[in-house]
């Protein structure tokens, strides 16, 4: 069964990349930050937890990270160098997360992690396609967990929680953290899978399907970004923010009709789209 098919059957795949221009540059960005904040203590990105880091200090300097990397635009580097592979999955005219997500994770830390979950609950749709890529090898236990083919229950039914160290548009927030995360009460333990995957890797996943981690279950740090895209006509939940999602390519065709219909407008108005 080839990936694509997996991806369809399962709602996420693994996909291996030869080309890591800008996670590589992300990477080392992080690796030198870490020298700069902790200059006596730090020893890798894999080992600092053993530097013992309060937790605000902590979430301070993430979120710093978290600005570094996407004033940089990192994953856009990247997606443009990978464009033959995304277009295979979205099509040529596809928009990109304007700001991805950075995820230091510390072994058995919860408040490092979002939790099991699934993206459809919080204003995405099946429409968009999460990636993560770590930035180091990540040990057995360490990566995210996926339930495979949840995309696809008819039965799924959440409970809402109230998290004490995030708050609505709080700095943890804007990395991705939920501040009211809704829990998977039919959640079966036995049906989750934990994916951990090497450096040059990716783990992509339909934002139907239920996804995450709650702990980190390994001796390391797990180190790794991610971002959703979607192709640029797939229909979006009305509730998502403005401006989160930026064009990363138009097909030929699409630049064509834009042109077109940019002199003749009135034809515009008798166009439709599939239903769904």
């Amino acid at each position: 069964m080839n990936e694509q098919r997996f991806f369809v059957k399962n709602g996420y795949f693994v996909h291996r990349f030869d080309a890591m221009n800008g996670i590589e540059e992300l990477r080392n960005a992080c690796i030198e930050a870490c020298k700069l904040k902790f200059p006596k203590q730090f020893k890798s990105l894999a080992k600092y937890h053993e530097m013992e880091v309060e937790d605000k200090i902590h979430s301070e300097f993430q979120y710093e990270l978290y600005n570094l990397i996407n004033q940089k635009k990192y994953h856009r580097i990247f997606a443009q160098k990978n464009l033959a592979f995304f277009t295979s999955i979205l099509g040529p005219d596809i928009d990109i997360q304007t700001n991805m997500y950075l995820r230091i994770s510390r072994p058995n830390k919860v408040q490092d992690n979002i939790g099991m979950h699934r993206d459809t609950d919080y204003g995405n749709s099946a429409f968009e396609v999460s990636f993560s890529l770590p930035l180091i090898d990540q040990e057995e236990g360490s990566g995210l967990n996926v339930v495979p083919a949840s995309h696809l229950l008819k039965e799924h039914i959440v409970e809402k929680i109230q998290r004490e160290d995030v708050q609505k548009g709080d700095d943890k927030n804007l990395m991705g953290f939920l501040y009211a995360p809704k829990i998977p009460v039919t959640l079966n333990e036995e049906n989750v899978k934990s994916i951990s995957i090497k450096y040059g890797e990716c783990l992509g996943f339909s934002l139907g399907l239920i996804h995450g981690q709650v702990k980190n279950a390994s001796s390391m740090t797990r180190w790794s970004v991610d971002f959703r895209m979607k192709n640029s006509f797939h229909p979006l939940n009305v509730n998502l923010k403005e401006n989160y999602y930026s064009q990363l390519n138009a097909g030929a065709l699409s630049q064509i009709a834009t042109e077109y219909y940019s002199i003749n407008r009135n034809e515009s108005t008798n166009l439709k789209y599939r239903k769904i």
